[in-house]
């Protein structure tokens, strides 16, 4: 575990609500909410940037978030997330 906080479980774009600004105004589908390790959130919301608006975000959501990619537990996290 990097850092255990509250995550979503199914972090991927289509689940986050922006407004009209372009700020965050909520989530949806919390059926999986729960204490995990950060970078399960991470690795997929990072991979469903690619999905919902092509490629090349991934590095801007790591930089806002304030964090270097830790490619192993991406990969990892993707996986389980593919799983099931």
């Amino acid at each position: 575990m990097d850092h255990l906080v509250v995550c979503h479980g199914d972090a991927c774009a289509p689940n986050t609500l922006v407004g009209a600004d372009g700020r965050w105004v909520g989530h949806v589908d919390l059926g999986s909410l729960g204490v995990a390790d950060r970078w399960a959130d991470l690795a997929v919301a990072s991979m469903s940037l690619g999905w919902n608006f092509g490629p090349g975000w991934e590095d801007d959501l790591h930089e806002a978030y304030g964090i270097e990619p830790d490619d192993e537990r991406i990969a990892y996290h993707r996986l389980l997330w593919n799983c099931c």
